[in-house]
């Protein structure tokens, strides 16, 4: 046992309903019990993105908000986040900081200092340096990411695309420097529940024979919800038995109720804890994101055996076995997309070995207790290191 907790401050820059946030959320309890304690410091959500600070603190972790810390760049209040973080970094004395996502990695990892200071580590769940900005505005993130590599401990990836991507393309730093840590689920949440397949498609109107696409995602750019829409009325016109459930909110959401209202076999709705349900509704469970790390709903349907349509991006492949687990279609291609969902919504068999594979998929990595032994031992290997220098000695950093 370690005769003193290590103290790790972890920031993200908001708490909405999304997969680093849940991720965040979930791995606090694991590393509790492999002796990490941890403050969570987070900002504000955009309007419609959901806020999961409360249940956060009904699950006993302790939060610090600061309001003032959000997604998008503004000068004056990010000079303020710098500010407060690092009175609060000086007062906390932890022994690492763990920055989680763009923003708040940058402007975590810039307030901690690095003489006598914490170990820094930061987890890059995707990142912003293709598509988000213009060239101007992508290099200079890259050059900032670069600097910030360099006075960071460890640096973590979800899977080994994004890794691959920062090493090769962007040159962020050496693979050495990266481990993975995969995204983590949980596997009760998402368990199908047989019994409420029959109940949920009687609540959504449906008739036997109709198939159900499921689409569990935030409505905001990246997710190209758009895309999903015009691929799913294509396929309706070849497959009039399909029917389309979206569930998300977001900054989008009235643009897309807007387009929804012309779909007579689409609808959504917000956010549900009944992730078990939902996946035993559905038939096929789509995602067309221009962008992604290791999308946690992909994950999920995994678990739950869902078939699945899902654009080639990030480390969808890799999740995916190359195909072997679903289907992949080439991002952006509303021809590719529609014909996937139409082949599936027709083929009850083809849905079925699908299926199979699904349930075959070794997701051990991903389950909350190797997720947190993984990232206990990134954080074990950074105090031995001799890094870390808050409230705990570098010689208690052993593991339990």
């Amino acid at each position: 046992m370690r005769p003193v907790l290590p103290e790790v401050l972890r920031i993200i820059a908001r708490l909405n309903v999304g997969g680093p946030a849940r991720h965040v959320l979930r791995i606090a309890q694991p590393l509790a019990e492999r002796g990490y304690r941890s403050t969570l410091v987070t900002g504000t959500p955009e309007p419609g993105e959901g806020d999961l600070v409360e249940e956060a603190r009904a699950a006993g972790l302790r939060v610090l908000v600061l309001p003032e810390l959000a997604r998008t760049p503004r000068l004056r209040a990010d000079l303020s986040v710098l500010s407060a973080l690092r009175r609060l970094i000086a007062a906390e004395r932890p022994d690492i900081v763990h920055t989680h996502t763009a923003k708040a990695g940058a402007l975590g990892r810039l307030a901690a200092p690095r003489r006598d200071g914490p170990a820094l580590v930061h987890t890059f769940h995707g990142h912003v340096l293709d598509g988000y900005f213009g060239p101007l505005r992508s290099a200079a993130a890259a050059a900032l990411e670069r600097r910030l590599a360099r006075r960071t401990d460890r640096l973590l990836a979800v899977c080994g695309a994004v890794r691959d991507e920062l090493v090769t393309r962007h040159r962020i730093a050496p693979a050495s420097k990266f481990a993975i840590v995969p995204t983590g689920f949980d596997p009760e949440r998402c368990r199908p529940r047989p019994e409420a397949r029959a109940a949920l498609r009687a609540e959504l109107g449906l008739l036997p024979g109709q198939a159900l696409v499921v689409a569990v995602a935030r409505c905001a750019a990246v997710k190209n919800l758009p895309l999903l829409l015009d691929a799913v009325a294509l396929a309706h016109q070849r497959v009039p038995e399909l029917r389309l459930l979206l569930v998300g909110d977001g900054p989008d959401a009235p643009a897309l109720d807007g387009r929804l209202g012309d779909l007579p076999f689409a609808r959504r709705l917000s956010p549900r804890r009944d992730l078990g349900a939902l996946y035993a509704a559905a038939d096929i469970v789509a995602l067309s994101s221009r962008r992604e790390g290791c999308p946690q709903v992909l994950v999920e349907a995994l678990s739950a055996a869902c078939p699945i349509v899902s654009t080639a991006v990030g480390g969808v492949p890799e999740l995916l076995d190359h195909g072997r687990r679903g289907r992949l279609v080439p991002e952006g291609r509303l021809d590719a997309f529609a014909a996937a969902l139409a082949e599936l919504a027709r083929s009850p068999a083809a849905r079925a070995r699908l299926s199979a594979a699904a349930r075959a998929s070794d997701l051990s990595a991903h389950r909350p207790a190797s997720v947190g032994a993984a990232l206990a031992a990134v954080y074990d290997e950074v105090l031995a290191a001799g890094r870390g220098s808050g409230q705990t000695a570098a010689a208690c950093s052993s593991s339990s």
